[in-house]
């Protein structure tokens, strides 16, 4: 599904160039992505729902998102998912910037991402 993100994703910091990086952020910018959800109502004409939040040992809250379904069996996640552009996860969540300290892409993956929410926001 994002085997390129996921290859950036993979080149540590120390050896990533300028130019990874930039492609890193390209791809980021139009991956789709899966987001494991709790749905709050699902109702015909009512479906709401909020992302799963992961804590780090700050006690830093962000918003986990997957690369393919692979990722997501690292996991064991044991939620509804939903697949979402990341600019769509950027419009969801810009206005409840005070309820996440940024995203995770691929947590439980040995490379992994974790993104400030406003640099996320900052690319779109």
């Amino acid at each position: 599904m994002n085997d390129k993100l996921k290859e950036l994703i993979s080149i540590s910091s120390e050896d990533a160039t300028s130019k990874d990086d930039e492609l890193l952020v390209e791809e980021l910018k139009n991956s789709q992505l899966i987001m494991p959800i709790e749905v709050i109502s699902a109702k015909e004409d009512d479906f709401q729902f909020k992302p799963l939040k992961l804590t780090n040992e700050n006690n830093e809250e962000f918003i986990a998102l997957f690369s393919d379904e692979d990722e997501l069996v690292k996991g064991n996640i044991e939620f509804s998912v939903l697949n979402i552009s990341s600019e769509n996860v950027a419009e969801m969540i810009k206005n409840d910037s005070d309820e996440y300290f940024g995203v995770a892409i691929n947590p439980f993956s040995k490379y992994s991402l974790a993104i400030p929410l406003n640099e996320f926001l900052d690319l779109f």
